[in-house]
């Protein structure tokens, strides 16, 4: 796969000095996303009481969530070419705010599940017209680190947003959680449409259309690395407390052990924005290397508790750097495809995310085989970023 540079968009179409302030407001639009996507996660117990069925249930919104949008990534993104990047994120972000506010007022499970489809949609939408704006917004030169600044929001979304909306949920209500949320992604899509610069649509300036994109080999190799390397994380990442539980950290350890995995995806976000425009392809070949090193240090020397502490802190410096250095692969597989590249990250992320939680399931009872198996699809994955062309 070319290590070509990527082609964007006229550097700073608005002038200078409004791009710092439009990347400001992507950041912050993505964190809002996230933390709305992830925050039944950490509230999953009061739902299910409020919503009258079992905690299972309520876990299948995330899955259905994250299903959606793999499935409505490409096709959204592909319409969405056709519209102003400032018009789509203002009317995603709509989306999204009225999918959580129907979320937060319902005592219905079905109105529950078409809510959280609705903000699944929003999200398919979401990051390819986020991601885009943000490469559009800067020199060719800083496209990688235009990305890791906006990707910056799932970091703080982890590591702040979603602790913070569980404890917002636990102290007055998950609903409050969810209005509260929604009230932002709302203010958000005000900010979006008074400040972002204004653009032609995407499909202006890409000619090349989709499906002949995803008959090209590159792209099909960055989207079979993306599947396999997010599989692997998210098989262990989703279970990740009963690892650390059975390597012997206390319920009151896994929290902190989660903050520290945390900070570290932060360093890795910050090293991926250095070097996703000078190194992409080693970069990306190294960050999943130290994956697998990780994920098989937990997976064979699971039952010492420091040992897997500090191991899954190196993990997350590894997924920190990911989803720069895999959207930036996409990128420059396909350079002329606009908003193509970064829709097809998302699609086969969420691929993983979903495909992950069901692989992790079966194997929960054994955390030692679960973290192995995640190592080994994420082996998969590092044998694709090698071979690459």
């Amino acid at each position: 796969m070319t290590s070509a540079p990527v082609t964007t968009a006229p550097a700073r179409p608005d002038g200078g000095a409004r791009v710092p302030v439009a990347l400001g407001v992507l950041t912050l639009a993505v964190f809002a996303a996230v933390t709305a996507e992830m925050m039944p996660v950490g509230l999953l117990p009061m739902i299910a009481r409020d919503l009258g069925t079992g905690e299972d249930r309520v876990g299948l919104l995330v899955s259905a969530y994250a299903v959606v949008v793999a499935a409505a990534s490409l096709p959204l993104t592909a319409l969405l070419a056709r519209w102003s990047r400032r018009r789509a994120l203002t009317g995603l972000l709509v989306t999204y705010a009225v999918g959580n506010a129907v979320f937060a007022a319902t005592s219905d499970y079905g109105v529950a599940v078409v809510a959280r489809v609705l903000a699944g949609l929003a999200h398919a939408g979401f990051f390819s017209v986020a991601v885009g704006a943000a490469v559009a917004l800067v020199p060719a030169a800083r496209a990688g680190r235009a990305t890791a600044l906006v990707l910056a929001g799932v970091t703080v979304a982890f590591t702040a947003g979603v602790p913070a909306g569980t404890a917002l949920g636990t102290a007055v209500g998950w609903r409050w959680a969810f209005a509260g949320i929604a009230a932002v992604l709302l203010a958000l899509a005000v900010l979006a449409a008074t400040l972002l610069p204004a653009a032609p649509p995407p499909a202006a300036t890409s000619p090349a259309p989709l499906r002949q994109v995803l008959r090209r080999r590159p792209v099909q190799l960055a989207a079979a690395l993306t599947v396999v390397v997010m599989l692997g994380h998210y098989t262990a990442f989703t279970y990740v407390s009963p690892v650390l539980r059975a390597a012997g950290v206390g319920e009151g350890g896994v929290s902190l052990v989660l903050f520290g995995y945390g900070a570290a995806g932060a360093v890795g976000l910050a090293l991926a924005g250095v070097l996703a425009d000078r190194f992409p392809r080693r970069a990306l070949a190294v960050t999943v290397a130290v994956l697998v090193l990780a994920l098989g240090v937990i997976g064979v020397l699971g039952s010492a508790a420091a040992v897997t502490v500090v191991a899954t802190v190196v993990w997350g410096v590894a997924y920190g750097a990911l989803p720069t250095l895999t959207q930036t692969a996409a990128r420059n597989a396909a350079p002329d495809a606009g908003d193509a590249a970064p829709g097809l990250t998302n699609a086969t992320t969420n691929v993983g995310i979903a495909g992950g939680g069901v692989i992790g399931g079966l194997l929960v009872t054994d955390a030692g085989a679960l973290v192995l198996t995640a190592a080994a699809l994420a082996a998969a994955g590092l044998a694709l970023a090698l071979v690459r062309r």
